[in-house]
């Protein structure tokens, strides 16, 4: 178990810094809001973030198929790594909206 939660977060490191900092760049493009104004944008924000989901699985299995036969041996399929990628990202997207939210509230 140790073992594929390990794997799992070697995959997700490949990719992962990008599918977080591309959203973010983007909010910080829209002005940073916060309060109301990121509750609006927040649906927007998983929109992007699930077509950026979609963009990666296509590039990693048209371009780097070969690199699932070392996932493979550790008995790890393709959907349980892009699931676990999904949901560590998700969660840590979560977390940082939560935290931005949380800091605008707390500084007023």
């Amino acid at each position: 178990m140790k073992t594929k939660l390990h794997l799992s977060a070697i995959f997700y490191r490949s990719f992962g810094f990008y599918l977080w900092a591309i959203p973010m760049a983007a909010w910080r493009a829209l002005g940073c809001p916060t309060a109301r104004n990121l509750y609006v944008l927040i649906p927007a924000l998983v929109l992007f973030k699930f077509f950026l989901q979609g963009i990666t699985i296509y590039i990693f299995r048209r371009r780097y198929a070969h690199l699932f036969f070392f996932y493979a041996n550790a008995n790890l399929s393709q959907r349980q790594l892009f699931a676990a990628a999904f949901v560590a990202d998700f969660v840590l997207f979560s977390l940082s909206m939560g935290i931005i939210q949380l800091a605008s509230e707390w500084i007023r």
